[in-house]
């Protein structure tokens, strides 16, 4: 078989079946076409796409990096194939682009851009989950070491104090409150253990901000970011969270 024998390719509609989105846009930024995986990305019809500038479909945040890109692939042709960006959807949705870009010619002359477009939402996502049990793996680890070393210093305290139970009961305190630390200490929150516990007891940030000598503004970031980092959702889950993570005397 010669090659003009073989059947030729029906691009459309190799285009149309592509999972990743591939969109061209003339040099003012419109688009100048759009295939239907970038229509559910974008979640436009396509028709609604083209002839509009990609200010259009772009999350405003993103809009100017993604700008300075265009322009210097307009100016540089050959430079700034890959960049990401933040697509922001009618319904609210975002979804993370990798976006590999190339010049558009037409008879020798840059007419556009054109590019390839990989949704990476929920890679990042995934990664985003990966480094946070990561994390609170190496959390855990802290945590196990740290209370092996309290249980080795337990131990020999044990012997030490054996017959003095004040003497004992103060060593276990002590133990106890360097263990809250050092669980604190892991989640960040190793200055923040007088107000967890005062926002347990159901204190309120002005009562808080006379206690700890703060203001009250700083307190409420202060809680803010231990209701974030104990994933309490809310103040009155601050108790039993911060129980579990071993922050609380008991």
């Amino acid at each position: 078989m010669t090659a003009s024998d073989r059947p030729a390719l029906d691009f459309r509609d190799l285009l149309a079946r592509l999972a990743d989105v591939v969109y061209a846009v003339d040099i003012e930024g419109r688009f100048t076409y759009v295939n239907p995986a970038g229509a559910r990305v974008f979640g436009r019809n396509a028709d609604d796409i083209v002839g509009q500038h990609f200010s259009l479909v772009v999350e405003p945040d993103s809009l100017s990096d993604t700008a300075e890109h265009f322009r210097r692939g307009i100016e540089g042709p050959d430079t700034n194939p890959f960049f990401e960006t933040l697509i922001l959807r009618p319904d609210g949705d975002t979804r993370e682009l990798e976006i590999h870009a190339g010049s558009l010619y037409h008879d020798g002359t840059l007419i556009g851009r054109q590019g390839v477009g990989r949704d990476i939402t929920e890679l990042r996502r995934l990664q985003e989950e990966l480094a946070e049990k990561t994390s609170r793996l190496a959390m855990l680890e802290d945590q196990q070491r740290a209370a092996m070393d309290a249980y080795r210093r337990l131990n020999l305290m044990a012997g030490q104090v054996a017959s003095d139970p004040a003497r004992a009961e103060r060593a276990l305190d002590a133990v106890e409150a360097s263990l809250r630390v050092e669980a604190a200490r892991c989640l960040g929150l190793q200055d923040d253990l007088e107000i967890i516990r005062l926002v347990a007891d159901g204190h309120s940030n002005q009562e808080i901000s006379e206690q700890v000598h703060l203001s009250v503004h700083t307190v409420k970031d202060r809680v803010s970011r231990i209701v974030t980092a104990l994933r309490a959702r809310s103040r009155a889950g601050v108790a039993s969270r911060a129980a579990e993570a071993g922050l609380l005397r008991l």
